[in-house]
């Protein structure tokens, strides 16, 4: 059976080869809507704190921030989604875990 939660199916992990060749962005459709850019050398060598202060670009769509509390969930959620596309054994995932 699979551990992979059901809201993953609202994120995307994509690429803009034309014009952002050394970045990589996650797309977040439920609501809050949010948009993760990160440059994919940095990106894949770091642990979830220094990614999402000095590496990533977060912007909500609706353009208001929620809650610390909830933006540390959705954080954690995006973390965890990047892991596991990045993953070979996704059934190693762990709900809560910032791997």
């Amino acid at each position: 059976m699979s551990m992979i939660p059901d809201d993953f199916k609202n994120y995307f992990i994509g690429r803009n080869s034309l014009f952002f060749p050394d970045f990589e962005f996650v797309i977040k459709l439920s609501f809050p809507r949010v948009f993760v850019s990160y440059k994919v050398t940095e990106g894949y060598y770091t642990d979830f704190n220094k990614f999402f202060s000095n590496i990533a670009d977060v912007q909500y769509l609706e353009g208001n921030r929620p809650s610390d509390t909830e933006h540390n969930q959705i954080l954690t959620a995006i973390w965890n989604y990047i892991t596991m596309e990045n993953n070979p054994n996704r059934n190693d995932y762990i709900t809560g875990d910032k791997f």
